[in-house]
Order: C-alpha cells, then sequence, then structure tokens
C-alpha cells in the first residue's frame, strides 16, 4: 500500500489491522490518524480511539512500550486545535498545508523539556506541559 495514494479509509484500516508498514508509519501518519479521529469522532472519542489504535499497533509491531501518553495527548491538542480553525479543508495533505507548524516533530518541545519528556511516567499517564500550555483540548 502506497503512503501517497491511500485513501483515510484504506490508511485507518490498514493501521487499525496492523497491516500498514511501521518503518511506514512516521510523525506524518501519527498526525494523519489524529486528524482522521478527531475529525469523525469528536475530542473525547477521537482520542480514545487515537490511543488505542496506537497502543494496539505498536504492541502488534511488537514494540509496546513505544506508545507515549503525553506526547499522544499533546499532539492531539495541536491537530485539534488546527482542526477546529479549519474544519473544512481536505484531503490531509490539504489540512497538513495549511498548518505547516504541524509537520515539526519537535513542536512540543515548545511546551515541554526533553527531560520531561523522557521520563518513564510521561510516558504512562498524562503529564501538563512545564515550558508553556499547550492548546486547549478537553
Amino acid at each position: 500500500m502506497n503512503p501517497e495514494t491511500a485513501s483515510d479509509d484504506e490508511f485507518l484500516a490498514a493501521v487499525e489491522s496492523a497491516r500498514w508498514p511501521g518503518e511506514r508509519f512516521g510523525h506524518r501518519e501519527h498526525v494523519r490518524l489524529a486528524w482522521l479521529y478527531l475529525r469523525r469522532h469528536g475530542p473525547e472519542a477521537g482520542y480514545e480511539r487515537i490511543r488505542g489504535t496506537i497502543q494496539r499497533y505498536a504492541a502488534a509491531l511488537g514494540a509496546p512500550g513505544k506508545y507515549h501518553e503525553t506526547v499522544t495527548r499533546a499532539w492531539s491538542a495541536h491537530v485539534y486545535q488546527a482542526l477546529r480553525e479549519t474544519p473544512e479543508l481536505e484531503p490531509f495533505s490539504v489540512f497538513q498545508e495549511a498548518h505547516a507548524g504541524l509537520r515539526d516533530s519537535k513542536l512540543l518541545s515548545r511546551h515541554y523539556r526533553a527531560e520531561t519528556l523522557e521520563a518513564e511516567g510521561a510516558r504512562r499517564e498524562w503529564v501538563a506541559p512545564d515550558v508553556s500550555p499547550l492548546p486547549a483540548f478537553p
């Protein structure tokens, strides 16, 4: 499956079934997953789907320890803010182009010290920002 041409439904089905290649599930795909779930299900249910899907996907690929609760929630807050600003933008490539900041995988350094995100506690449970506030997220 080509990451550039996969439809949203194909992408979701492949990730949800762990058929999406692990080496092709990078930052862009994490943001795309969040965008799809938050658009389709709203912030609360969307976030639960993001969490569950990433956890199951990582486990299926043999890397359950890769899931990071604080990073997942913080990125979801940024994606949700962008989605509220431009709810009509689609497909994902157009949304991403309009919100270039979401392409910056280092964006969370504006909100967290590196040692905070590297702590095991932040991986397991939500830790509030210690540099600057995140966008509002339910």
